[in-house]
């Protein structure tokens, strides 16, 4: 019913977000709480203030509350009914479901963030307009992770581990890292345009990432930093390096800087040769980019569209739309609430 009300609970590696959603998409309140990552009864306790507040700014009372979402960064193994998150400490085989059933009083649906962001999209995003069931959202910041959705059912994998893309190997030849992390998320994640912006930027020190580092303006606020033409060419002091950031790249790129929009290429093209592998295996109508990086729009998706088109299946390549999510940091919590929602009504009608 249109009525019913949700709790969807987003939880990533800094921040916390929650919100009360209705069952047509309606998003009643959006709130934010640093996430701990001191252990998991911290994080436990973050997550049941998180949506008792999301409740209180939607000004609902609890007893509307029929079920609770949360999307989790890393694997939600639904045989262990356990969370793997490695990037918050103490994340290793936590059974968040049966924890916050016991806290919050109400059913509890977990999956992963990438896929409930999936969900979202399909939902309500770019997928709802034309009514696609076979979709991939890719998320690409910090690191590198699909949501993977065919014939309108997700797919989770055997264990949860489904759509850890960030791992798919691009490279034959090995190194140290992609073990780490995996070969696409090296060359292709934020630490990447950091790692390869701070090269670029030694070979050529006139490049406009070193005035913006020197500044420490870049954080998404480029377009209201302005830097005078006579200091365009000034070499900044070694010691800037450091503060050269994927956001600063970023920056510099949109600000047509060529050193920082030829870092920007190659990395659009290492995910376009990911991409490739995806639509080739898959064959989705849609590929919606989310995460840090889509905020690069044009500059990310022209190499990432020319890779496609080089590497690409010829019949999934020209089937495929390659577009930027218009959902924002909002997909966590609606993706979170539609997998609740979607849970509640298959469990009912058994």
């Amino acid at each position: 019913m249109a009525t019913d009300l949700v709790i969807g609970l987003d939880l990533g590696g800094t921040k916390i977000a929650a919100g009360v959603v209705n069952s047509r998409g309606k998003l009643f309140s959006n709130v934010r709480l640093a996430t701990p990552a001191q252990g998991v009864r911290k994080d436990l306790a973050a997550l049941f203030d998180a949506a008792h507040a999301a409740v209180s700014a939607a000004k609902v009372p609890w007893a509307r509350i029929r079920a609770v979402g949360v999307g989790v960064p890393g694997a939600w193994d639904p045989y262990a009914q356990t969370v793997w998150a490695p990037n918050l400490p103490g994340w290793e085989k936590v059974r968040l479901k049966q924890w916050l059933e016991d806290a919050l009083r109400r059913p509890v649906q977990v999956e992963s963030d990438r896929n409930v962001q999936a969900l979202a999209e399909a939902w309500l995003g770019m997928g709802a307009q034309r009514r696609i069931r076979n979709l991939v959202y890719l998320t690409v910041g910090t690191g590198i992770g699909a949501g993977l959705i065919a014939e309108g059912r997700l797919i989770p994998g055997a264990h949860g581990v489904a759509g850890a893309a960030g791992w798919m190997a691009i490279d034959r030849r090995w190194k140290p890292e992609y073990g780490r992390v995996g070969c696409l998320e090296a060359l292709a994640a934020g630490p990447a345009v950091a790692r390869l912006g701070k090269k670029a930027w030694e070979k050529d020190p006139g490049s406009l990432i070193g005035a913006i580092a020197a500044r420490g303006k870049a954080r998404n606020r480029d377009s209201r930093f302005q830097i005078p033409d006579s200091k365009f060419n000034q070499i900044p002091d070694s010691k800037f390096k450091n503060e050269i950031t994927a956001e600063v790249v970023a920056a510099a790129a949109r600000r047509g800087d060529q050193v920082a929009c030829r870092v920007i290429e190659e990395v659009g093209t290492n995910l376009g040769l990911g991409v490739g592998n995806i639509v080739c295996l898959l064959n989705p109508e849609l590929v919606v980019l989310g995460g840090g990086l889509a905020g690069l729009g044009s500059l990310i998706l022209a190499p990432l569209r020319k890779a496609l088109r080089q590497w690409g299946q010829p019949l999934a390549r020209k089937q495929v739309r390659i577009v930027i999510s218009r959902l924002g940091e909002e997909a966590g919590i609606l993706g979170a609430a539609r997998y609740a929602l979607i849970r509640q009504a298959e469990e009912h009608s058994e």
